[in-house]
């Protein structure tokens, strides 16, 4: 064979491998893209039978920290598992258990302040017990799919559900490091599978904050609470920050008497939302975190400044880019405690007539969305302005007295935003997060999809669900480079939306009838935040009293303590404004939810390696690791000493030449 053939042949098997690879990988994200739409038709399966999960949800899951998991729990090693659980050892003779028939649980420490880390909020404890019947299905799915993930050379991937209120069941079961602290909210992942846009002709959402720093926000959120105004609401601006994506735009107002832009107060106009990169979000949380009260509140001048504000950043948006699609889709979340005092001449009149001008201009302008969301801190203002002007702009209203985690407060406003994805345009839509590091500590990918209540109308967004597949065994698949790998997946997956999704502006645009206002409105702040026309006199008062009720503001994270409507309410929304539909009712018996939600907890106290670390090959923790591992990092490997036996042989064998040749030498001389 000449050199030319040879190179050429040597070309051709280049080429076969790496094509080899790229179709590998390409049925790798295939596979996991069609399983975790099979995980999402699961869980809302689980949600349409959500009162019958309640049954047997007594004492059924495992907590992450507290609980011991069954006996077919295994110690795996890295080369089985992909995952070496470091304070355990190095993975080859001790590693951390694993259970393989059964899912764990996580809930944020704040949600959780029942006894033995139980919640007390009942749509939390539906999150849990709703989601435990897919357990079943995560389990058979795992050992289903063992040979393909085996051909592949890929351990298999973990499965797992993040709520809308913050609950994380994962599959296989294993323990967490630190309790409490998981919220799937803020994860990558879980932001990845709430995108603000699908295709650059799209828009992606922009977001105004308006805080109201007046003296009376230092006060006490409630009677009860040593937590101010004030404090509340900055966790609840930061925990929003947390999920825009860097191609969303965001601008933060603090207002007292003078409204100012918070990371650049001392700015002159025009002034302009910016995009929300990394940077600009970190610098305006540390601007949220260091605001004082001081002054009395001016809410004219503040709503005429963030009016103004959007004005002009649509102009120059406008004016500076070239777009098929001119839609947007914007957001202004106004957090107060409903007591204004400047002007003098103000009234609340005046003020709902002012935003109703501003609103109406704003959306004159052009294919342009506004949508008011509007917070009442301590809710200590009896007229209730704040909910005059949502219902006279089409906005939500949402009272705040105690119970409800800042995380969560703004629940309506993640709701609404994501209701296009929702229809059926997207009902096979996934996405792809980028590189991020898992909590094990591996870098990885997640293919996200996002999970919605379809018994309602709209259908109601209730969280998201995800599989994942770390870089490592990606780009072993691809037999590829990081950048290599990182292309090939984003080509792929590209490839599949183009294929499935040819958005347009019709499919994003946020436009709901009134029964659908009315649905997020009561799902964001309960009976109270619905908006019942003028002619109907009678209400049910003693669901609609916000100030006194707890059924609609005080015991829940999630628009009180729970997001129904009993069927006398339902009864009487239906012939006030048709739209009984746009309600979830409740479960028989939901004043009786269960209280105690784990399986056991024989781990509580126990620390993260007394629960973890086990030797290789059994099914329970062991006191030894991880010192087996350091002792074995000591001693010679079978394999090193097959290596020094074979070195020394070798040199053995090379003297006795060299002794054998002198010697006959010596004798020819002779």
């Amino acid at each position: 064979m000449n050199s030319a053939n040879f190179f050429l042949l040597i070309l051709s098997v280049v080429f076969h491998v790496a094509r080899a690879g790229d179709k590998e990988l390409e049925a790798l994200i295939y596979r996991l893209n069609s399983d975790v739409i099979e995980l999402r038709n699961e869980i809302e399966s689980s949600i349409a039978n959500r009162c019958d999960s309640i049954r047997g949800c007594l004492r059924s899951s495992y907590d992450e920290c507290q609980s011991a998991y069954t006996e077919l729990q295994t110690c795996p090693s890295e080369s089985e598992l992909g995952v070496v659980f470091t304070v355990c050892g190095a993975g080859s003779r001790c590693n951390g258990l694993i259970d393989y028939s059964a899912s764990t649980v996580r809930i944020p420490e704040n949600l959780a302040q029942g006894p033995n880390r139980n919640p007390t909020n009942p749509a939390v404890i539906e999150d849990v017990c709703m989601t435990l019947p897919t357990q079943r299905w995560m389990v058979n799915k795992y050992w289903e799919e063992k040979t393909f993930w085996s051909s592949l050379g890929v351990a298999r991937p973990q499965m797992y559900f993040g709520s809308d209120t913050g609950v994380f069941r994962i599959y296989p079961a294993r323990q967490s490091e630190e309790c409490g602290k998981y919220d799937p909210r803020t994860r990558p992942w879980y932001q990845a599978a709430l995108p603000s846009t699908i295709r650059n002709e799209i828009k992606p959402r922009r977001v105004i904050i308006m805080l109201d720093t007046s003296r009376s926000m230092g006060e006490p959120l409630n009677a009860n609470s040593a937590q101010t105004k004030l404090e509340y609401m900055k966790q609840s601006a930061i925990a929003v920050l947390k999920t825009l994506s860097p191609n969303d735009s965001i601008a933060v107002i603090r207002f007292a008497e003078i409204p100012r832009l918070t990371n650049r107060p001392f700015q002159l106009p025009p002034y302009l939302w910016e995009k929300s990169s990394k940077a600009t979000v970190e610098s305006i949380i540390e601007s949220i975190i260091d605001l004082k009260v001081n002054g009395r509140s001016n809410w004219n001048d503040a709503f005429d400044f963030a009016f103004n504000l959007i004005k002009n950043s649509l102009e120059s948006a406008a004016a500076g880019e070239e777009s098929s699609c001119a839609l947007e889709n914007i957001a202004v979340l106004f957090f107060s405690d409903g007591d204004y005092n400047l002007p003098a001449d103000a009234t609340d009149e005046s003020v709902v007539s002012l935003v109703s001008t501003k609103v109406n201009e704003i959306e004159n302008m052009g294919d342009y969305h506004l949508h008011m969301f509007l917070y009442s801190l301590g809710h200590s203002d009896a007229s209730n302005v704040e909910k005059k002007i949502s219902c006279a702009v089409d906005g939500y209203w949402r009272p705040v007295l105690q119970g409800v985690s800042p995380v969560n407060v703004t629940n309506g406003y993640q709701t609404l935003f994501s209701t296009p994805m929702g229809t059926n345009a997207f009902y096979n839509y996934t996405t792809w997060s980028n590189p991020y590091n898992f909590t094990s500590g591996r870098l990885g990918y997640t293919v996200s999809a996002l999970v919605y209540d379809r018994n309602v109308e709209p259908p109601r967004f209730e969280g998201a669900v995800g599989m994942d597949v770390s870089v490592d065994a990606a780009m072993r698949v691809f037999n590829g480079t990081l950048s290599e790998t990182e292309n090939a997946i984003k080509r792929i997956t590209q490839n599949i939306t183009v294929q499935n999704y040819n958005t347009t502006c019709d499919q994003q645009r946020i436009n709901l009838t009134k029964c659908e206002v009315q649905s997020i409105r009561h799902y964001s702040g309960g009976n109270a935040a619905v908006c019942i026309p003028e002619k109907i006199e009678t209400l049910p008062t003693t669901e609609f009293n916000a100030t006194t009720d707890n059924n609609v503001t005080v015991d829940g994270e999630i628009g009180g303590v729970t997001e129904f409507v009993t069927d006398e309410v339902a009864t009487f929304f239906d012939d006030a404004i048709n739209c009984s539909k746009a309600f979830v009712q409740p479960c028989p018996g939901y004043e009786e939810y269960p209280t105690d939600l784990w399986r056991n907890i024989d781990m509580a106290e126990k620390s993260y390696q007394e629960r973890v670390c086990c030797e290789v090959g059994t099914n329970e923790p062991s006191n030894d690791c991880p010192k087996l591992d350091e002792v074995s990092d000591t001693k010679i490997s079978t394999a090193a000493i097959f290596g020094i036996l074979f070195a020394s042989l070798v040199v053995v064998e090379i003297l006795g030449c060299y002794f054998c040749f002198y010697i006959r030498k010596g004798r020819a001389n002779t």
